[in-house]
């Protein structure tokens, strides 16, 4: 297997046109950026019928919301019907069962096949956290396109409690590649299924070896606060090729995986929906070429991309004069002049790339006298930033803010939540404590209490149930304090500790009482 040689013999490659995170719809009611998405969506069309490909292969999010408007749905359906309809032959196979593939769907059956379609390039494409199924049938914005047959939508999971991923089947000639789809799962879900080791990718039951396998998903792929991720150690060693969705950075080229042979690919948004420095760079998607157990990936940028550049600035690290307001306008007036010049240098050229840019300058500040109105700032570039509004971000320099104690454990939390059903939220803040370092303990509230607060928040619709029962309980200890005998200031803990025990012995009566 390789990620550049391609033997000759070019009637039989596969030539698979690769994006994800194309979020149709995103802004759709700024009027600076209402047509961002769907110009460049347009160009990813344009690019798969310019190079004849023989599909297009979404790695989720083709909608930024999964009830996306009319006016949304109209420009795309109306896209999918004017480039991916038309005469050009299909010169591949579908050779799996299709009603077990798109069983999920009211019309199981690739659309290339059917008598009532005149497919010229099918789209096979997954879910993603955005555009993912909702309501009482679960149902999305990628059935209708799937019951109007303008997409083949795979990878739908209708049964969590144990994952059977059975893939898509082609062949063209003698090559053969099937394809593995994973729309998107709450990672945590995810993360305990693969532990359970309840996920199964089925093989082939014909030539299991002749076979070039591709892993489609959307997923967490680094660990970040508060949140799962996949790791890549789950990717099963008969994948040769990871296309790995929601992951919103360009890294197109292929890399080696962590633990087996095979490689990963993140081909990026084709739109930058947050202002962070992974969306500021170049936008791509991929033609992929398929030759036996070979594989080349090409990147493909696009051209309709609305430039985008974003920066940090630490105000104690300039040279120039910037000890107050006035100044350090002056200052960042004078970056953004700077950065607008670059930007202009480096247009594509594209009739339809937006000609204003996305600025995000992140101000970082030591000082108050350093502040100033980020937004009415903004005002002055209205007509030359598409983001005026929210160009200027302004924040205290972090070495400047006196860190604050961690008061969770973070790990054992992670470990608790891994373990434990998620029915029953008192039981998991109980286990939490009774696993928890000594630092990490309640001193002055019961757990028992704080347990029941925390099931009437999450399960009864009392949002305010945490704040009333620690006034309640810190009035209730105050109380019983004042009226100990001798009570000084050395004894004040032991008076604290000796009500806390009577409290945990009464564990009953803590909870009644909230």
């Amino acid at each position: 297997m390789s990620s550049k040689t391609i033997v000759q013999n070019d009637s039989e490659n596969f030539k698979i046109l690769v994006a994800t995170d194309l979020h149709l719809g995103f802004e759709e009611k700024n009027l600076v950026r209402a047509d961002d998405t769907f110009n460049t969506f347009e160009e990813v069309l344009q690019l798969a019928v310019k190079n004849k490909v023989d599909f297009i292969l979404l790695a989720g999010d083709l909608f930024h919301v999964n009830q996306p408007s009319i006016a949304s749905l109209e420009r795309c359906i109306s896209l999918l019907r004017t480039y991916c309809l038309g005469d050009k032959p299909i010169n591949m196979e579908f050779v799996c069962d299709q009603a077990e593939v798109f069983k999920h769907c009211n019309h199981p059956t690739v659309n290339f096949e059917d008598q009532n379609l005149n497919v010229s390039i099918p789209v096979f494409s997954i879910h993603g956290n955005h555009d993912d199924p909702c309501g009482y049938r679960e149902m999305s914005c990628m059935d209708l396109l799937s019951s109007m047959g303008l997409i083949n939508y795979f990878g739908k999971q209708t049964n969590l409690q144990e994952l059977k991923i059975n893939p898509i089947l082609l062949k063209k000639g003698s090559n053969k590649i099937a394809i593995y789809g994973l729309s998107h799962i709450r990672d945590e879900r995810l993360e305990r299924l693969f532990k359970d080791k309840k996920v199964f990718m089925n093989r082939p039951l014909e030539d299991v070896d002749d076979w070039f396998n591709i892993f489609v998903c959307h997923q967490n792929r680094v660990s970040r606060p508060g949140t799962k991720y996949l790791s890549e150690k789950c990717i099963p060693s008969h994948i040769m090729l990871t296309i790995w969705g929601h992951e919103h950075e360009s890294l197109i080229d292929p890399v080696r995986g962590d633990s087996s042979s095979g490689y990963i690919c993140q081909p990026g948004s084709t739109v930058a929906t947050s202002m962070c420095e992974g969306e500021a760079g170049t936008k791509y998607v991929g033609l992929l070429t398929i030759s036996g157990k070979h594989f080349k990936m090409e990147p493909l940028e696009l051209l309709t991309v609305r430039p985008m550049h974003f920066e940090t600035i630490k105000l104690s690290e300039c040279d120039e004069d910037v000890s107050n307001s006035k100044k350090t306008q002056e200052f960042v007036r004078s970056q953004i002049e700077d950065i607008l010049l670059k930007l202009s240098l480096k247009r594509s050229g594209h009739p339809k790339q937006p000609k204003l840019p996305l600025i995000r300058l992140r101000v970082e500040y030591t000082n108050e006298t350093q502040h100033f109105n980020g937004i009415q700032f903004g005002q002055e570039f209205q007509d030359r930033v598409a983001n005026s509004n929210d160009m200027i971000l302004l924040r205290m320099e972090k070495k400047s803010i006196q860190k604050k104690a961690k008061c969770i454990d973070d790990q054992v939390l992670s470990n608790i939540m891994d373990n434990e059903e998620m029915d029953n939220i008192e039981h998991i803040v109980d286990q939490y404590f009774r696993t928890a370092n000594d630092e990490n303990q309640l001193e002055l509230l019961s757990v028992d209490g704080m347990a029941e607060a925390v099931d009437w928040v999450v399960n009864k619709s009392c949002p305010d149930a945490i704040n009333k029962v620690v006034s309640h309980q810190m009035k209730k200890m105050k109380n019983y304090v004042i009226k100990q005998e001798g009570l000084n200031e050395n004894n004040i803990s032991d008076h604290i500790i000796s009500y806390q025990s009577s409290r945990t012995q009464k564990s009953k009566d803590e909870a009644n009482d909230v």
